[in-house]
């Protein structure tokens, strides 16, 4: 459902696959379930939240276990991250760099394997 112009306040909001444009959010808690995503453009959030449930909050739970997973994992994140603000992210995989052993692990590096 496409959304224009509208003021909500004092509200929970499913936001479950709609399009809000030139929107007001006052004091509100807007549910995002992880399944189809809502989209935005130019809405005014006023003291109003975000709650993520179900499938979006299993996410974050794995988003936070892979950036304190070990070496590697913060570095996923931090480049997820810098993707999401620059507005790259359209569905594409996140890598880690390949680790440089012999045995591509993470621990120290296998005889005649140098860094």
């Amino acid at each position: 459902m496409n959304i224009v112009d509208k003021t909500y306040e004092d509200q929970r909001v499913i936001l479950h696959g709609n399009s809000y444009r030139n929107c007001t959010f006052k004091n509100c808690e807007l549910v995002y379930d992880g399944d189809r995503s809502p989209t935005f453009h130019n809405n005014e959030f006023v003291d109003s939240v975000f709650v993520f449930s179900d499938a979006a909050l299993r996410t974050l739970y794995f988003i936070g276990n892979i950036y304190h997973a070990g070496e590697g994992g913060q570095e996923v994140i931090e480049n997820l991250l810098a993707e999401i603000k620059g507005g790259a992210i359209h569905g594409h995989e996140a890598r880690t760099i390949i680790p440089p052993t012999a045995s591509h692990s993470l621990g120290q590096a296998g005889p005649g394997v140098s860094h």
